[in-house]
C-alpha cells in the first residue's frame, strides 16, 4: 500500500479513537459510529486484527454516562491518565513536583511544544484521548525522530497497564486498547526514532 494512503488511514483511525474514549456527552456516538464504518473497511487493508478489535468495540460499547463516569471519571476504576497506571500517587504537595509522573508530564509537554500540536491545553498531557489525537495532528511528521519516540518511549510502555484494568474490569473498552496498541505499532514501524535519547526533546524546554 502506498505510505500517503497509509498514513492517511492511520490519523483517520486516531481521530475515531480518540472521539471514542471521550465521553458519551462530549460526543455524537451516532455520527462517529457512522463515520467508523468507512474507516474500518479502510483500516482491514493496513491491518485486519485492528479492524476487527474496532469494530467489536462499535458493536459491543452501549455505556451510559453513568458508567462511563464511574469507569473512568468520578473515583475511576480505570482513569484515562496513563501516567496513573505507571506511577505512584505522591504523598505530599512537595513531593508531587519532583514525581516520577510528573517528570514524565513535563516531557510530554515539551513534546507538545515541540510540534505546537495539542488539541486541548486544559487538559494534562498524559490523557489517554488527547494522546492519541496528538498522533493524529502529526502523522505527516514521520521524518521527526520526536515523534517516534513520543510513541516508543512516551504512550506504548504504558498501554499494558491500561490493557490489564480493562481486561480486568470486563468491558469492551479492552477491544479499543488492543486496537490502539496495535495501530500505533504499525504507525511506529515508519517512523524514525532518535538515536540520542532526549536530545530533540530537552532543546524543547529552552525558552
Amino acid at each position: 500500500m502506498d505510505i500517503v494512503k497509509k498514513n492517511q488511514i492511520i490519523k483517520d483511525v486516531y481521530k475515531i479513537m480518540s472521539d471514542l474514549w471521550c465521553s458519551p456527552s462530549d460526543t455524537n456516538i451516532a455520527n462517529i459510529k457512522k463515520d467508523s464504518e468507512n474507516v474500518i473497511k479502510k483500516l482491514e487493508d493496513v491491518n485486519i486484527e485492528a479492524a476487527v478489535l474496532l469494530q467489536k468495540f462499535i458493536k459491543e460499547n452501549t455505556i451510559s454516562e453513568e458508567s462511563y463516569i464511574d469507569l473512568f471519571e468520578l473515583d475511576p476504576k480505570c482513569p484515562l491518565y496513563l501516567g496513573t497506571h505507571s506511577y505512584d500517587e505522591p504523598k505530599t504537595c512537595a513531593g508531587a513536583g519532583v514525581s516520577d509522573r510528573n517528570k514524565y508530564m513535563i516531557e510530554l509537554r515539551a513534546i507538545y511544544k515541540h510540534f505546537e500540536k495539542i488539541a486541548d491545553e486544559r487538559e494534562l498531557p498524559d490523557y489517554l484521548p488527547l494522546m492519541i489525537d496528538f498522533l493524529s495532528l502529526t502523522i505527516d511528521s514521520k521524518n521527526d525522530s520526536v515523534r517516534g519516540k513520543f510513541i516508543k518511549e512516551y504512550l506504548l510502555p504504558f498501554i499494558p497497564p491500561v490493557q490489564s484494568k480493562l481486561k480486568e474490569l470486563k468491558t469492551p473498552y479492552v477491544y479499543l486498547i488492543d486496537a490502539l496498541d496495535k495501530i500505533t505499532n504499525i504507525d511506529l514501524e515508519t517512523q524514525l526514532v532518535s538515536k540520542i535519547p532526549d536530545q530533540k526533546t530537552e532543546a524543547s524546554h529552552v525558552g
